[in-house]
């Protein structure tokens, strides 16, 4: 099959099996193509922006969800018929799969699923960068972690879930039950069914991570929590000696204005109360 992105190369091959593939803004391209393929491609609204599959003929149409370099969505849209395969969609989106669409592919159905395949092993790519930035997030939040840091995760975390939800997406269209699987012979089928596995194994791999990310900000709550709590309970005694000696009782203006007075009372007995009740709370954290 031959891979296609200008007019005159569509002119010039009108005799092979092409998968064109062109942006939403080139309408000629994409018009051409469409009346030379015999699809019904419908460019006068937007695209849609979830995955989805409709067979209508023998004509499949396809819209699939893939990551660029950024790990951004843009939507992919594909028509195929017999004669050949057109695609559609953003500059990035398109730069995800070219150079990885089989030269040697003999028919348009099998270049359909190895582009869905395509698909599924560039998200699988994102989270592998994603899983080892993970791993660096973890190994950096040991004790207390920063506040950009613990933003850093959160952000991860509801990119994880809207890749995850895609990919379940995703995957669902590729069921067995579906008309896009059952539109398609025995052999396209098995190739189909290791690309529902591929967008599985994808939505696994979300939910761990999301669920690790979620553990590492849950501990950080919890240092967070008993840093605060420790500030708190130095400052506890410090706080009751000041009201003690702030009441200003007579026995106290009568017996307590010396500076000896003042360094013993004022200085020294708060200090050891601070120093005791340290001591009390490291012992209780050590038997817990």
């Amino acid at each position: 099959m031959i891979v296609i992105d200008s007019i005159e190369a569509l002119r010039e091959h009108t005799a092979d099996t092409r998968c064109v593939l062109a942006t939403p803004e080139d309408r000629e391209l994409t018009d051409e193509a469409a009346n030379s393929l015999d699809l019904t491609v419908h460019t006068a609204h937007p695209g849609p922006r979830r995955p989805m599959a409709a067979v209508v003929d023998d004509q499949i149409s396809l819209v699939l969800q893939v990551l660029d370099e950024d790990r951004a969505h843009h939507a992919l849209q594909l028509h195929a018929r017999e004669r050949g395969l057109l695609v559609i969609g953003e500059k990035k989106a398109l730069d995800s799969i070219a150079g990885k669409i089989p030269a040697d592919a003999g028919d348009t159905w099998t270049v359909l699923v190895e582009l869905i395949l395509i698909v599924a092993r560039r998200c699988e790519e994102a989270l592998d960068e994603i899983d080892d930035r993970c791993q660096e997030l973890e190994a950096q939040s040991v004790g207390y972690a920063s506040s950009p840091r613990r933003r850093t995760m959160g952000r991860l975390r509801a990119e994880l879930f809207r890749i995850g939800e895609t990919q379940a997406a995703q995957q669902r269209l590729l069921s067995n039950e579906e008309e896009l699987a059952q539109s398609l012979g025995e052999d396209h089928q098995r190739l189909l069914a290791r690309a529902s596995a591929a967008f599985g194994a994808n939505q696994s791999m979300t939910t761990r991570l999301y669920a690790m990310l979620g553990d590492i900000l849950n501990e950080q709550d919890s240092v967070v929590s008993e840093r605060l709590t420790l500030v708190a309970t130095i400052f506890l005694p410090l706080t009751l000696a000041t009201g003690f000696f702030g009441m200003n009782f007579q026995w106290m203006l009568d017996r307590l204005g010396s500076l000896p007075a003042f360094i013993v009372f004022g200085l020294v007995i708060p200090g050891l109360l601070t120093v005791a009740t340290l001591v009390f709370i490291r012992r209780l954290t050590r038997t817990s």
